[in-house]
């Protein structure tokens, strides 16, 4: 087992108390990862038996993109960025994760192109989950792959209503939703309205909508004025997620 800074799972010696602990903390993240939180413990456990933990700091790279790294990605703490640099240097954000959530989850596909890398947010820790064993339960558990599949049909489905939004020039909704997933990946979802806050700069909403700053800057503006949100440098405090979400969905609020 690697012992490496940052590193730790199973593979350490047992006797180790910073090894139970690592292992104890493995077997939590898998058992709150919102797809796999309903398999069997003893399907969990074997899971856990072969991940190993990474703890990482602010902006430090989690997997770049390297395609003999075939691991699924099981976010303990802390937030998680997907981003991809093009040919020209221009960066886009694809998405961020929080605590529960799973993602890497192409890397099950052997031989799928892989051109986007991962890193945290903020102290994040990190579930490495190899695709081999991922696999080897899947195939033994045929029922488990609805999980999986369910999962991709939900993000799916949400990056075509993104196209749709900007296709149709939506963009006070694409806004709106980019926060809702932000707040989200947070786990912040069940606190009080107007209690929530997150860190993102205008910058990086515009990344993950491929949409220009002074776009982000003006919707971002009007949702103010609505008193769904405060905007602050770096960071979007008081966000009233129930009345975000509806401005997401395109409903009209209650008068």
């Amino acid at each position: 087992m690697d012992t490496a800074p940052g590193r730790s799972g199973p593979a350490m010696t047992s006797a180790s108390p910073a090894a139970a602990a690592a292992s104890s903390l493995i077997r939590r993240a898998l058992g709150q990862c919102r797809m796999l939180r309903g398999w069997p413990g003893e399907v969990l456990d074997q899971l856990a038996a072969v991940s190993w933990v990474g703890r990482y700091q602010r902006h430090e790279q989690i997997m770049a993109d390297d395609p003999q790294r075939r691991e699924v990605l099981v976010v303990a703490s802390g937030c998680i960025a997907v981003d991809h640099i093009d040919a020209s240097g221009q960066h886009f954000l694809l998405s961020m994760y929080g605590p529960g959530d799973i993602t890497s989850l192409i890397r099950l596909l052997t031989d799928a192109p892989f051109h986007f890398g991962f890193h945290a947010r903020e102290p994040s820790t990190v579930v490495h989950l190899p695709c081999d064993a991922m696999m080897t339960v899947l195939d033994a558990h045929p029922i488990l792959w609805k999980d999986l599949c369910l999962l991709m049909l939900a993000r799916t489905q949400q990056s075509i209503l993104l196209q749709q939004q900007r296709s149709s020039g939506q963009m006070k909704q694409m806004v709106a939703d980019a926060v809702v997933q932000l707040v989200r990946a947070r786990g912040l979802d069940t606190a009080a309205p107007g209690a929530v806050c997150v860190r993102v700069s205008q910058t990086e909403l515009a990344a993950m909508l491929s949409v220009s700053r002074q776009t982000v800057n003006k919707v971002l503006q009007a949702l103010c004025q609505a008193g769904l949100l405060r905007g602050h440098y770096g960071r979007l405090e008081g966000i009233n997620l129930g009345r975000l979400e509806r401005v997401a969905r395109g409903e009209p609020e209650p008068h």
